[in-house]
């Protein structure tokens, strides 16, 4: 197992198990802390994690003041990875839902104040999961998806960001 450690907030220090055989590509430290500076102050907020992997992004927003977060990821072994380091993260109301990200945000019915989305390099069609994905921003929320500077993305509507191969899309409700 590769270790992860949360970078700021109550749970700085935590370090993170992840499964090595899921098929997770964790965001990076680097990416991660440029992320959350980006995103500032996270209390009180809900917080939806799309293609959760690890749970790192999650697990950062809840150590940063996110008073809930939902992790959606389809693979078993990274949804017990995440269940396990959520018992790390008291006060903070976690859910972790084993699902296709898709099939989730086409039958969700909550809003949330951040999504954070880092699907698969390449094997996800970016723009329909950012049009389904916006449809669940609370007013003044912000949905965030990660992909590689090499799928050539680049959204009108975005603030966007590239950290080496690293592409940060941040769009605003």
């Amino acid at each position: 197992m590769a270790d992860l450690s949360i970078l700021a907030g109550t749970y700085k220090g935590t370090r993170l198990k992840t499964p090595e055989a899921a098929n997770t590509r964790p965001t990076s430290a680097r990416v991660r802390k440029s992320l959350f500076d980006i995103l500032g102050d996270l209390s009180g907020s809900s917080v939806l994690d799309l293609f959760a992997g690890t749970g790192a992004l999650g697990l950062e927003a809840a150590s940063r003041g996110a008073v809930s977060v939902t992790f959606v990821e389809s693979e078993r072994k990274a949804v017990e990875s995440i269940k396990k380091n959520g018992l790390l993260f008291q006060g903070v109301k976690l859910d972790v839902i084993r699902q296709d990200v898709f099939r989730f945000l086409k039958k969700n019915d909550s809003l949330f104040d951040l999504i954070l989305a880092d699907p698969p390099y390449g094997k996800v069609n970016l723009d329909g999961l950012a049009e389904l994905a916006l449809q669940w921003l609370s007013p003044e929320g912000r949905l965030m998806i990660e992909s590689s500077v090499r799928e050539s993305w680049r959204p009108e509507r975005a603030r966007v960001k590239e950290y080496g191969d690293t592409q940060i899309s941040i769009f605003s409700s």
